[in-house]
């Protein structure tokens, strides 16, 4: 998306250790190709939604990742509970927000065989979760803009099952957006930064880098570790899904190391020839970078500089409001946690939509 072009000069950039723009920079906030959308906004109830319209509006964001569960859905075989999703899904289509939507890759017990853990687990068979996409599809069809299965599954931490039933499983949910919902895009989701950085390095494209613990992978560490098992066991994961899942575009996570991203991402545009969206960015992080607020709206310009000028067309900033599982981006938002204030990396993002 082109925007107008606009400059403004900001004063007071954190000049701590890590800061990048100076204090009398002059930062362009144009935009050649990219979009922005907010990834997991605070939707979950009335209250919550009516605290997000307002700032999403003033964000003049158009689109939304949000989260559905099949275990709340059908916590009982046959009895469904559509009452929730109506609410968001409808709250969403009203606000003219386009909606990306993560199917979690969890079930309900019913569902599930004894291969599960706390994010994901295989389905005895996929005949009832092919009935739960279908009815989901139908219900909604023309209201949701994008759709995906699981999340960050090149590990099993997020997808306890092999290749091949995480793809059958991602495959059922594309025959039902053909069937139900064609204006649908089957997004397969989504790569971690720590995948991308492993394939960057393994590939020789980068010498070293982070990961979110802050541990350093070094040039001697990839050359004794690149063909060992692991790592051979998650390229072969990631190959096999690649090879055989059907999906419209493919998403990818991008997170902190930003001076590193045009090497994650060409070594991953390579791999394939379907669009590539950001259904994740964000940072710091706080593992190794020192945090002020001023930090972060200065990191959070570079961010979405870096990610136009990889002529990527759609991104979500992770996210409104801060919180999540992972510490390592616990400040990663453009609102507080605390009192709901507004940071500066708020006042950021809006200069580049608000054009």
């Amino acid at each position: 998306m082109n925007y107008f072009f606009k400059t403004v000069l900001l004063f007071g950039i954190c000049s701590c250790n890590n800061s990048k723009v100076s204090p009398t920079k002059t930062l362009d906030f144009s935009l050649d190709y990219l979009a922005l959308g907010i990834s997991f906004p605070p939707v979950a109830d009335q209250e919550q939604r009516d605290f997000a319209a307002p700032l999403l509006s003033e964000l003049n964001v158009g689109f939304i990742r949000i989260a559905e569960d099949w275990s709340f859905r059908e916590p009982t075989q046959g009895s469904f509970n559509w009452l929730p999703l109506d609410d968001r899904i409808n709250w969403a289509f009203n606000n003219k927000l386009e909606v990306l939507l993560t199917i979690q890759s969890n079930g309900p017990n019913w569902a599930c065989t004894a291969s599960q853990n706390d994010n994901s687990c295989v389905y005895a068979n996929t005949t009832e979760f092919k009935n739960y996409v279908e009815l989901l599809l139908q219900r909604y069809g023309g209201k949701i803009d994008k759709i995906q299965f699981g999340n960050e599954w090149q590990s099993d931490f997020w997808y306890i099952g092999t290749a091949q039933q995480f793809t059958e499983a991602s495959n059922v949910l594309y025959q039902a957006v053909q069937t139900y919902s064609p204006t649908t895009k089957m997004v397969l989701g989504g790569f971690t930064n720590a995948s991308l950085r492993f394939l960057a390095g393994c590939n020789g494209k980068i010498g070293s880098f982070y990961d979110d613990e802050g541990i350093l992978y070094d040039e001697t560490y990839l050359a004794a570790n690149c063909d060992g098992a692991e790592i051979q066991a998650v390229l072969t994961r990631i190959n096999y899904v690649f090879d055989n899942a059907l999906y419209d575009e493919v998403d990818i996570h991008l997170y902190d190391d930003v001076e590193n991203w045009d090497e994650y991402y060409l070594n991953f545009k390579t791999m394939t020839t379907k669009p590539i969206i950001v259904s994740e960015f964000g940072g710091p992080n706080m593992n190794y970078e020192i945090y002020s607020d001023i930090f972060q709206a200065d990191r959070l310009y570079e961010y979405i500089k870096k990610i136009d000028s990889l002529q990527i067309r759609e991104a979500y900033y992770f996210k409104l409001v801060e919180g999540t599982d992972n510490p390592a981006h616990s400040k990663s938002g453009l609102i507080q946690s605390t009192d709901l204030a507004k940071k500066e990396s708020f006042d950021m993002f809006k200069n580049f939509t608000n054009q």
